[in-house]
């Protein structure tokens, strides 16, 4: 039988845990470093009843997405291999359609630290091409992946979630505005090119920065990323000898422990003639020693730090993402109508090809003999239209196998929980 027709809470099981569910240490402890991606996705196909695997590891998330014949044992070995030491109420999990309701949510933005960010999307797809890399991305995750994509697009092409938008790097740098004033005179040093290091950059520009340095592991990207925002360049070897000539400082970097240590800031003090100094660590990760915190002439703000920020926003943007919900629940109720359709299509072609033959032996064996080439004729159009409403019929039911109303009181039971 195909897997598709077994029930979906036993096949489908998503485990986490979030900025909602953890503090930054727990969440830094549990990412999953881009170069150890691979391996970890192996070491989940390796458990028993897992066929498929997707990890999205991003700077508020980790989240395991499996699909197979799951149980309890599945959750448990999961739990020791990705979460160990966390306690019940950080990791959550959810199976069958509270897993969907939950990925479309995420999708969307609405479970996001800074609400409707749409960073997620990228990250998803990240997080899919991963898995296909490594050779764990199955046909039906992909299916859902691409659906969830789909739907966080239309939120935010319909509702007023995506309207003005915040990302993390935007929240990091409103801090530093409302902390420096005036960017023209800043000097702005950023620690990793990738996505996150060019929002802030961009940001910066907008706001009219003065000068700007990206620092980066690979010196071929921060190459690139001064050549396209404009500034200098350098590696991470560098980095004493640009903290001290900056004023603003952007931590954004993908694993590899802390690149700024609190003995590195210290031994830059001299030089900065007491300059005062902003850090801001977007990382998880963190790319920055929490002990710096304890220099004077020195702020220092972790992901943690923006959540007071960012709750000033989440009450503006509640309005919007309570219009999501009717958006939210026809779109599950879509993917799983065409779900289960896709896992009754060859039983229903089964039966039509069954009944043709046994049509046409009834018809030439009953009437055969007795009836003109035009009384033929009829029989066979009567019986096909009356095999076409018959089979109308049951992929009509199929496809409403779970009404909207039973998907809406499933979805508010699934924000009962948050």
């Amino acid at each position: 039988m195909d897997q598709l027709s077994r029930p979906l809470d036993r096949q489908l099981l998503l485990v986490g845990l979030s900025h909602r569910s953890a503090p930054l240490e727990l969440r830094e402890r549990c990412a999953v470093a881009g170069e150890a991606l691979g391996q970890r996705l192996t070491s989940l196909l390796a458990l028993e009843g897992v066929a498929e695997a997707v990890i999205v590891s991003t700077c508020n998330r980790t989240e395991l997405l499996l699909f197979g014949k799951l149980d309890e044992r599945t959750l448990t070995a999961v739990q020791d291999l990705f979460f160990h030491g966390a306690t019940g109420d950080q990791v959550y999990s959810f199976s069958g359609v509270q897993a969907v309701i939950h990925l479309f949510r995420v999708a969307s933005g609405l479970d996001s630290l800074v609400l409707g960010e749409s960073q997620i999307l990228a990250q998803l797809k990240a997080a899919s091409a991963a898995a296909r890399e490594a050779g764990t991305l199955g046909s039906q995750i992909d299916v859902l992946l691409r659906a969830a994509l789909s739907v966080g697009k239309r939120v935010r092409n319909e509702t007023d979630l995506g309207s003005g938008t915040l990302s993390v790097a935007r929240v990091g740098v409103d801090i530093a505005a409302h902390i420096c004033g005036d960017f023209r005179r800043e000097r702005a040093l950023i620690v990793g090119a990738g996505e996150t290091g060019l929002l802030v950059a961009k940001h910066l520009r907008e706001r009219e920065l003065g000068d700007l340095v990206f620092a980066n592991r690979s010196q071929d990207r921060a190459q690139n990323a001064a050549k396209e925002l404009g500034g200098l360049h350098c590696g991470l070897d560098a980095l004493p000898e640009q903290i001290a000539r900056a004023d603003l400082v952007f931590v954004c970097v993908d694993g590899g422990g802390h690149v700024i240590t609190r003995e590195m800031v210290a031994a830059t003090r001299p030089k900065r003639r007491d300059r005062p100094l902003l850090i801001v660590d977007l990382s998880v990760p963190r790319g920055v020693e929490p002990k710096v915190a304890e220099l004077r002439g020195l702020l220092y703000y972790d992901l943690d730090d923006l959540a007071a920020v960012v709750e000033k926003n989440r009450l503006e943007r509640q309005r919007a993402s309570d219009a999501t919900s009717n958006i939210l629940v026809a779109e599950v109720h879509k993917f799983l109508s065409l779900r289960s359709y896709a896992a009754a299509a060859p039983a229903i072609a089964q039966m039509r090809e069954r009944f043709e033959l046994v049509r046409d032996a009834v018809i030439d064996e009953s009437v055969g003999e007795t009836s003109t080439p035009e009384q033929m004729r009829l029989a066979h159009e009567l019986t096909r239209r009356l095999l076409d409403v018959a089979l109308g019929q049951v992929k009509e039911s199929i496809r409403h196998v779970r009404s909207a109303e039973d998907l809406e009181s499933e979805y508010r039971r699934f924000l009962d929980q948050l």
